[in-house]
């Protein structure tokens, strides 16, 4: 019981702090506290809740070379489910972008339509901005507010008809003394109220003061309080439109006549209630899906207790009531679900609805404020542009681009969720999503066309594979195919690669594996029973098995150009990028040398490379003095990175081109010499683990033995090697022995037997 006390207290407080029920005095005083806030239209509202929760710049990719994309945190916040939409600034940004050109305008007169590949977040990306709009409604600052009209009744007496002054509208004398001191009936308990008829459109109160009284009362609040000249005043002008509904309209016209012009006594049958949008209540917001119905509806009230209990003055008024998904979704967001399944004859009359912003109804035309969203897939909307009613659609459509992701580490991303539920009942090593998404990120990649790129970049374009392609849109290595200049180049010209099909129907992540393929395929290989371990090498089988369902799945199909579109030889890319990676953690686990004694080589080598071109002192610390690059330890180093002959000067100017370059590329980013010279850092790398090749190459064979017996044909060393190995491979990266002993055994398979 002392739970359910706690609960009702805690209710009680939310209650009164959101202010859900206001008179229309009340309702006034907070319209001028904030007239601003309490003026929006759905357009405005949108804008300021993508604002409301902030925004990051986060190091994302270009539209051009001015201007990063901004990622807007409520998609962080995702959906109703917890899902963020992960990746797809570049789609948030042109929503943003159309919301304030409708806020521009004062109407939302073009249908956000978002088109792109089955499984490409398009849904989910309307469903975290539903969420979103919900979360800012409970907020003081997204309040948002609409009426109810509240007509008592007095059980004692019996209603009256209008007549002169024996009475006003059928109302006790109780009630009638209550107008005539201007108190509202919206506090009422539900005893002491005969009808009450909600607003089904959810207008906003201020649309029940006429004009021009609107204009001028709403212009001196927003004076006040920005301390401005009324003459400089400006408001949206939707605002000063005929905002009310027919049903609304009549009832105010009928109680200003029976209240002879006292409008201060209509305004005390208004019950002011704070609402909050919800999708699953289709509370301002609402989903069309793709079926043959209509979407708003009117039909009259006869039955309604509502209706019946009204004073006779109401009584000559014909009461329909709208219903429909475009009835729910006013004062907030219409989405048109795969809109083009529909037949065109089904939504044809969104072009002087949305155009207009009002709804035709049998009894009257009604002023809509709905921000309408649309989803299709390419498809669809490829044989809707062949039809002849397409002309008349473009201009009222503002279409919106959804591809697939083609990052890598963003691919990881949508797939948290699904490997949380999998490593419950089976676990899963390290890299093993990774490589998944690597796989489905190269099947979505497109070849580049040269010929759109300046004369000076063509070269290096045709060379471009499309792995080097992703780990270059992931900011990550492009590896050997390219010499130092060429990763110069490649880094330089990223954002004309990322942006060159994005005009065009045929554009990159229009094609290839989709999300909600790849998670099928992950949960399949979670439900295999025949491993206990899902590790790189089950991927890979998996992903070989998926090849064969080539009729399925049109990505498939594709005719393969200059590796392009080779879906099996992408599967190649894959193995080899793991045996890459893998051996990394692998050498760094058999801790043969002190972490970070690499980097300090090349870190050394580069400052006094550098110290040399420009003629500059080295500060030593041991000595606490100035000295002059060392050309001995130079000379080691370079040996081993195979520069050899002639003068070195040329080499270490390259150096320094090379930080200038990073530099210009990355203002921002902290020098870091490994990712510079990540090239360099590999060779040294692979110069100190081959003088140790021998004690590498019977490491693995120890840790591959089977069981003791076996392990007695190494020494104690060797043994000791490969156990300290596993453990550290557990320790640092998280592979279980299982895992390991996999990774160890592809890894020899792949190098032949030897890692050198």
């Amino acid at each position: 019981m002392e739970s359910v006390d706690h609960i009702s207290t805690e209710i009680k407080h939310l209650y009164r702090a959101r202010q859900s029920i206001l008179s229309f005095d009340q309702f006034l005083d907070v319209v001028k506290a904030n007239p601003h806030r309490l003026m929006r239209n759905a357009s405005e509202y949108l804008r300021d809740c993508f604002l409301y929760f902030g925004v990051t710049n986060p190091n994302s990719d270009k539209l051009n070379e001015t201007a990063d994309f901004r990622r807007f945190t409520l998609f962080d916040n995702g959906t109703d489910k917890g899902i963020p939409i992960v990746g797809g600034e570049s789609v948030q940004q042109d929503i943003f972008r159309v919301l304030q050109g409708f806020v521009r305008q004062g109407i939302a007169n073009k249908v956000i339509f978002l088109h792109g590949p089955n499984g490409s977040a398009k849904s989910s990306t309307i469903e975290a901005i539903s969420h979103a709009m919900q979360r800012y409604s409970e907020t003081d600052e997204g309040s948002v507010y609409r009426f109810n009209w509240i007509f008592p009744v007095d059980k004692g007496s019996t209603p009256r008809a209008i007549s002169g002054e024996a009475g006003k509208i059928g109302f006790s004398s109780k009630y009638e003394a209550s107008t005539a001191k201007g108190e509202s009936f919206a506090t009422l308990s539900e005893n002491q109220i005969s009808s009450k008829l909600q607003s089904e459109f959810k207008e906003n109160p201020l649309f029940l003061i006429p004009m021009p009284f609107r204009e001028k009362l709403l212009k001196d609040y927003v004076a006040n309080s920005d301390r401005a000249d009324l003459k400089d005043v400006e408001c949206s002008a939707h605002i000063f439109l005929s905002g009310l509904s027919k049903r609304n309209q009549l009832i105010f016209e009928n109680l200003l006549v029976a209240y002879e012009g006292e409008v201060q006594k209509v305004y005390s049958h208004i019950q002011v209630e704070r609402f909050f949008y919800s999708r699953q209540y289709r509370v301002g917001i609402s989903t069309v899906e793709p079926q043959m119905s209509m979407d708003a509806q009117e039909k009259q009230l006869t039955m309604d207790r509502n209706i019946a209990n009204l004073p006779a003055v109401l009584h000559n008024i014909r009461f329909t009531e709208c219903v429909g998904e475009i009835v729910e979704a006013n004062r907030g967001i219409l989405e048109f679900s795969d809109l083009l399944k529909r037949p065109t004859e089904t939504f044809k009359y969104l072009l002087t609805t949305v155009e207009r912003a009002t709804l035709a109804l049998p009894s009257a035309v009604q002023n809509l404020d709905v921000v309408f969203f649309a989803t299709a897939n390419e498809t669809h909307l490829d044989a809707f542009k062949t039809l002849p009613d397409f002309g008349s659609f473009r201009g009222r459509f503002e279409f919106i681009k959804v591809p697939y992701l083609l990052k890598i580490s963003d691919e990881v991303k949508i797939y948290k969720r699904d490997v949380a539920a999998i490593s419950k009942v089976k676990k899963i090593a390290p890299h093993s999503i990774e490589s998944l998404a690597l796989w489905a990120i190269l099947t979505r990649i497109m070849h580049p066309d040269a010929d759109s790129y300046p004369n000076e970049f063509r070269g290096v374009i045709n060379r471009l594979e499309p792995f080097a392609k992703a780990m270059l849109y992931d900011r990550q290595p492009t590896g050997d195919a390219f010499v130092a200049a060429d990763q110069s180049i490649l880094r330089q010209i990223r954002p004309m690669i990322l942006n060159e099909s994005s005009r065009n129907a045929i554009y990159e992540g229009r094609f290839g594996a989709s999300p909600r393929e790849v998670r099928a395929l992950i949960h399949r290989v979670g439900e295999d029973e025949s491993f206990e371990t899902i590790t790189p090498m089950v991927i890979m089988t998996a992903l070989e098995h998926f090849l064969k369902e080539r009729s399925v799945y049109d990505f498939l199909q594709f005719e393969p150009r200059n590796k392009y579109h080779d879906a099996a030889f992408f599967i190649r890319n894959v193995k080899d990028w793991f045996a890459g990676v893998f051996e990394g953690e692998l050498l760094s686990a058999m801790s043969l040398v002190e972490e970070g004694q690499y980097e300090q080589v090349l870190s050394k080598y580069v400052e006094q490379a550098v110290a040399f071109v420009k003629k500059e002192n080295i500060f030593n610390q041991k000595k606490e003095s100035n000295e002059i690059p060392s050309e001995t330890q130079m000379n080691d180093v370079e040996v081993i990175l195979g520069v050899s002959g002639g003068d070195p000067l040329r080499f270490r100017e390259s150096l320094l081109s090379r930080i200038a370059s990073y530099k210009i590329d990355n203002p921002k980013e902290k020098i870091d010499f490994g990712v510079i010279f990540f090239d360099h850092l590999q060779r040294i790398k692979e110069h100190y683990y081959g003088q140790k090749s021998l004690l590498i190459s019977a490491t693995l064979k120890a840790i591959l033995a089977p069981d003791s017996e076996a392990q007695k044909k190494f020494s104690a060393v060797e043994n000791a090697s490969a156990k300290s190995t596993l453990l550290e491979l557990e320790r640092k990266f998280g592979y279980d022995r299982v895992s390991a002993i996999e990774c160890v055994r592809f890894l020899m398979t792949v190098k032949n037997q030897s890692l050198t």
